[in-house]
Formats: C-alpha cells, structure tokens, sequence
C-alpha cells in the first residue's frame, strides 16, 4: 500500500503478528539474560523493546518461535504472555513515520505504545493500539 501525505507518498505494508511480554526483576543483566534464554532455544528476535518501572524489567519482543521462547523464559522465572500487535514495514524516507501517524489519527486510532528500528531500506515498526484490525486496513 502507498501512505499519501503532502510532501510525498510511502510504501508500507502492516499485518498482525503475536508479540511477547516478559515481566521479570530489574537488575543489571537482564537485557543479556533475556536475550540469551531466547536464542538458546534456538529463536530468533526480529523486534524488542525493553524498560524498566518499579523494580521490574518489562521486555516486548517479536520473535521467530513464539511458543519456543515462551517456554525457555517461563522456565527461567519469567511471566511471559502473547498479544496481538501490528508489524508495519514501512520505507525508511524523511517524513515516513508522520505519514503512518496522520493516517492513524485521521481513523481515530489510539496508539498504546509504538517501537522499532531502522535498516537501510525500510523500518520495522512495531505497534499496539486501541484497533489493530483497523490500524492494520488504514496501513495496508
């Protein structure tokens, strides 16, 4: 799909996919920990966020195996669930990602939180919101 604004259109392409919340305590290692429990069951993380808030450390990630590091991270203490979030890629280019949030907020759509990163190309951009059904039909 191509997002129009003012100033220039965007190629952008939004499905749903599962992300995992971890929940554990915050201590110093805990990215290290997080990360290595996950690719030593043989997964690989394609998004994270990660903070941390009142003595615990909160991790969203995206990954390639959901049920695998679920089960590596319950394991090893860690309270883990599985939401429904958006995966947009969207062309890395000036004025990109005001596009996505004009389009989002001209539907009347929420934001909960957003997340990503950038590669030469394009942007992975992980979001939630109050309709990811419908975020996901405004994004293409």
């Amino acid at each position: 799909m191509i997002i129009e604004i003012e100033g220039g259109d965007f190629m952008a392409n939004a499905k749903k996919v599962k992300e995992i919340l971890a929940t554990t305590e915050n201590k110093v290692g805990k990215l290290a920990e997080f990360s290595s429990v996950i690719t030593g069951a043989g997964v690989n993380i394609t998004a994270v966020s990660a903070y941390g808030m009142e003595g615990k450390a909160h991790f969203m990630a995206v990954t390639s195996d959901n049920a695998k590091a679920i089960k590596a991270l319950s394991g090893k203490g860690y309270e883990v669930k599985e939401e429904d979030v958006v995966e947009l890629q969207l062309e890395n280019k000036v004025g990109a990602l005001e596009a996505m949030g004009k389009k989002l907020a001209g539907a009347n759509i929420d934001l909960n939180y957003i997340y990503g990163s950038v590669s030469d190309g394009s942007s992975a951009i992980i979001l939630s919101s109050n309709n990811n059904d419908k975020a996901i039909g405004v994004l293409g």
